[in-house]
This record gives C-alpha cells, structure tokens and sequence, in this order.
C-alpha cells in the first residue's frame, strides 16, 4: 500500500496551510515510519519538512520538504507525476477549493465509467492532483469509497518514456499481471506538449493491492537540450509490503531500525520508491 507521498514545495508555510485547509491534520511521530525514511535521502538533509496525516485506515502521510527550486509544469518530465485523491463531494470541492490550488479542468465524468467523476487542479508546487469521486462500482477495477470529504491518494501516476519496459518492471517488482496498455484521452499532458486534448496515450494500470494503483502514462518524448536545476515537484513514494522485493531490482537496503527494513527502489524513468517491510 502507498504509505507516504513526498512533495518538494517553495514554501514550507504556504504548503502545509493548503492542504490543512483542505481538512488535512498534522501526523503525529508513530504515524512518521515511511515520512523519516524519505527524509534520509542526502539532497533533502537540511530541508525543513512537514508531515500530514492523509489516512488513518489505510495509514497515509505526505511529506512536504522546502526546495530551492522552480514550480514544475505537469508532465513536463516523466517520472511521478500526480496523485489521484478520493473525495466523497467533488462539487463541494470544485465550489470551495482553499487557496492554493487551481482547477485545470473542473468535475467530469471518466470515458471509462460515469460513476468516476475526477477534477484535475495543481497545488502549491505546481503537483497535479486528480480529485476523483467514485460512486459505484466499476467493472475490472476494485476501487475504494472515500470514507471522508477528502481521502487519501489510491493512485499514483507515472508518466514513462517506455510504457512496455515499465510494464514489464512493475509487474517483476510487485509480482503481478502484466496488463496491456490502452489507448486513452490524457487531457493535461496533451495540454502540456502542445497536442489536442482528445489525442490518445497509451496508458496501464498497476495493482498495488485491495484499491490502490499504479497509472503508467506514455509520456510524450522530445529532445532535453540541457539540464535544469531539480524544480519542486513529487520525490518519492514509500510502499508498506509483506516482505522483501527481487533482489536484482533494489539499489540500496538498509535497516531503519529492529523492526523495519527499506529498500530503495529507482525504477526506469528516475522515480524513487522507498519499499518498507518488517526487518529480517
């Protein structure tokens, strides 16, 4: 299960007033496990940092960390690139979303079935969140219910350079089948590259367990003539698992204490996942 998000953001107060005035509450330090493992990377060493608490049941934090950085453009690169958030009313949301937030495309109804209704807005960091309401169920899919106004994230999206080489490394990673991908309408990265809305990606799902996802988008590619400094943005998300991944696919494995072990995890487009499982 996705139990921490970590989000780089400009500024640390902005941030954690945004989402607290989305209904959010601090977490407290027995809800940090998965936060103080993200934190261990060496570029975020210093960087003040925030956890919010996103779900009691499943357990859920984001990590806001301070970057020194530009406000990235959805899809501007692959890697992660939005969360999809449960919300019980989305046209509550749509009419009273804090300050902070800036709706790309107001509630709609999904071509795949019209008890999905999602609004796609940026956040403080320019992060692209889905806030998507599901009202029944949705053949092939197992989806959750919110339980709450606004929930926790049951999908994180990953826009790929390689949609079959991600496919086939996700499926090793966590052991599942490998879908085949799907052409569908991707309205804010057609937006992003210039394309029109209606163009269609290749898009996969990932089961990650009971109602949560994995989303790989087929990103658009085109030529980097040079590199940027790191912008804000989606850093990393830690997964809560049973036991140890493939040894071949972890960079790094260290003991976070007696009772938890992490194992880093870069999959192929330079997204970090952090895989938490009771130490051996």
């Amino acid at each position: 299960m996705i139990e921490t998000v970590t989000l780089r953001v400009p500024s640390l107060p902005l941030a954690v007033a945004a989402y607290h005035a989305l209904g959010y509450r601090n977490a407290e330090y027995g809800e940090c496990d998965a936060a103080r493992v993200a934190l261990s990377d060496p570029t975020l060493q210093g960087c003040p940092q925030h956890t919010i608490l996103m779900s009691e049941a499943p357990l859920q934090t984001l990590t806001l960390v301070e970057w020194d950085g530009a406000i990235a453009t959805p899809f501007s690169a692959p890697g992660w690139s939005a969360m999809e958030v449960l919300v019980m009313n989305l046209d509550a949301l749509y009419a009273e979303l804090p300050e902070g937030f800036t709706v790309l495309n107001p509630p709609a109804a999904l071509s795949l079935s019209a008890a999905i209704r999602a609004m796609q807005v940026t956040g403080p960091a320019g992060e692209l969140i889905y806030f998507t309401e599901i009202s029944g169920e949705v053949p092939g899919f197992d989806l959750p219910i919110a339980s709450r106004q606004i929930n926790h994230c049951f999908v994180m999206v990953n826009a790929v350079t390689n949609i079959a080489r991600s496919i086939e490394f996700y499926a090793r990673l966590l052991a599942c089948p490998a879908p085949e991908p799907t052409p569908a309408r991707v309205s804010i990265l057609s937006r992003t590259h210039g394309l029109d809305e209606d163009h269609r990606h290749d898009i996969a799902p990932i089961a990650l367990g009971s109602g949560q996802l994995f989303e790989l988008d087929q990103w658009v590619d085109h030529c980097v003539t040079e590199a940027a400094p790191l912008p804000c943005g989606w850093h990393s998300l830690a997964l809560r698992r049973s036991g140890p991944p493939p040894a071949s696919i972890v960079v790094n494995h260290r003991h976070i204490d007696n009772r938890l072990a992490c194992y880093e995890i870069h999959p192929p487009d330079g997204e970090r996942i952090d895989w938490l499982c009771a130490a051996a």
